[in-house]
């Protein structure tokens, strides 16, 4: 393993991860990753798109908070000495990890503070469980950079709450699939050739003609979705105004349900509340399987969702300024006549 001299979560450090495959992208490069698609990791890797901000993530925060700690526990239950350091492979440099530790052994440990959630589940189901088989990926590619015999995967809960696996070597994994395909990875990166999309999970970025209508259509829509922002905001002034009236014109009612004079008509009346089914059902049969109710469910309907994005928030870079500069098609329409 040739050791690299960066500091980790330092911008030169993220420079120089983007420049290879990482351990981390090992199971997203594979494709078992449930959280990244191949492509969505090349299309950052070519800057197309810009990598999700993790920073203010609960669970990320823990982590990076806890690391030290879940350290110094490995250190203690092992009696080793782990050393934080990057390296990559010696055969194949583009393969590279950024290591939590290597105990004296020069053995990779990786390690992981999750949700108590996931931390019970890997408690429960051990090797079986949805994040060791993930994080296995990891821990091998790690193994394959370090060169060495095997590897720790650690889910940390708190001091003194952990649970530790050793994971041997696969040299079979290694060499027939997991090298293979981290450099094909690579390489599609480096010719910028872009793998299939996942329609389900993956973004359309339109090209070419698509690109100049939807281009064009944001500019309109960053327009209209203002000015209804404006309307919006007087039409809630105007209905707090409302409501205001209608309280004293009900407390000059009094007792009567009917009023009337200068114009205004006030009826005052009561609607029955709704049934709570949920509450009703667990009263009447607590022991009803939901699975049961599957087939009352009326059919599922499409809905669209748009949101106007600022500079910094996008996966897609772009600029706001151009879009909002982009002139109104109907005052360029009327610009030809008047």
């Amino acid at each position: 393993m040739h050791v690299i001299d960066i500091t980790q979560r330092t911008p030169e450090w993220l420079a120089w991860r983007n420049a290879g495959v990482s351990a981390s992208d090992a199971a997203v490069v594979l494709g078992v990753s449930p959280y990244k698609t191949p492509w969505r990791l090349w299309a950052e890797k070519i800057g197309m798109l810009l990598p999700e901000d993790l920073s203010g993530n609960p669970v990320v925060r823990r982590g990076n908070a806890l690391e030290d700690t879940a350290r110094r526990g490995f250190e203690e239950r092992h009696d080793t000495l782990l050393l934080p350091l990057c390296g990559e492979s010696d055969t194949h440099p583009v393969i590279r990890a950024s290591f939590d530790g290597l105990n004296d052994d020069g053995c990779p440990v990786e390690l992981k503070v999750p949700h108590e959630s996931t931390y019970l589940q890997v408690l429960e189901h051990g090797i079986a469980s949805q994040a060791y088989r993930l994080y296995w990926h990891q821990v091998q590619c790690q193994i394959y950079v370090a060169d060495a015999a095997e590897g720790w995967l650690v889910f940390h809960r708190a001091p003194g709450i952990a649970v530790d696996f050793r994971i041997p070597r696969d040299e079979t994994f290694i060499r027939d699939t997991l090298v293979p395909r981290c450099l094909e990875f690579r390489k599609r990166v480096e010719k910028k050739q872009e793998p299939e999309r996942d329609p389900e999970r993956d973004l359309y970025t339109p090209s070419g003609a698509a690109l100049a209508t939807w281009t064009r259509l944001s500019g309109e829509y960053r327009r209209l979705a203002a000015e209804k922002a404006k309307l919006d905001a007087a039409h809630k002034t105007l209905k707090s105004g409302l409501d205001g009236i209608e309280s004293q014109l009900v407390a000059l009612l009094g007792d009567f349900a009917m009023g009337e004079s200068a114009g205004l008509r006030v009826l005052h009346y009561a609607v029955a509340g709704a049934i709570d089914y949920k509450a009703a059902l667990s009263d009447l049969d607590p022991d009803l399987d939901p699975l049961r109710l599957e087939r009352y469910r009326r059919a599922s309907s499409d809905r669209v969702k748009i949101t106007t994005l600022k500079d910094g928030t996008a996966s897609v870079p772009f600029n706001a300024a151009a879009l909002v500069a982009m002139p109104d098609p109907a005052e360029t329409e009327n610009g030809f006549y008047f």
